[in-house]
């Protein structure tokens, strides 16, 4: 049986799903870029697949928000 979540351990979990979140934005967006720089056109629906991930991610971060300002009170 597990232990009772606390409101310090959702505060710390919630703050690295947005962190990886952010991060992994960030890294799909550059690969992206370089993937159309550096590869061109073969590998165009990679490109845009990335940068859906990228739009996707930055909404989760989006969407964390208001529930870290939500535990911060």
């Amino acid at each position: 049986m597990s232990t009772p979540l606390t409101v310090d351990e959702l505060r710390t979990a919630l703050d690295e799903i947005r962190q990886t979140s952010a991060r992994l934005g960030a890294q799909a967006t550059n690969l992206a870029a370089r993937a159309e720089t550096d590869l061109g056109r073969d590998v165009a629906e990679i490109v845009k697949d990335l940068r859906a991930a990228a739009r996707q991610l930055r909404v989760t971060q989006l969407l964390l928000e208001p529930a870290k300002a939500d535990l911060a009170a």
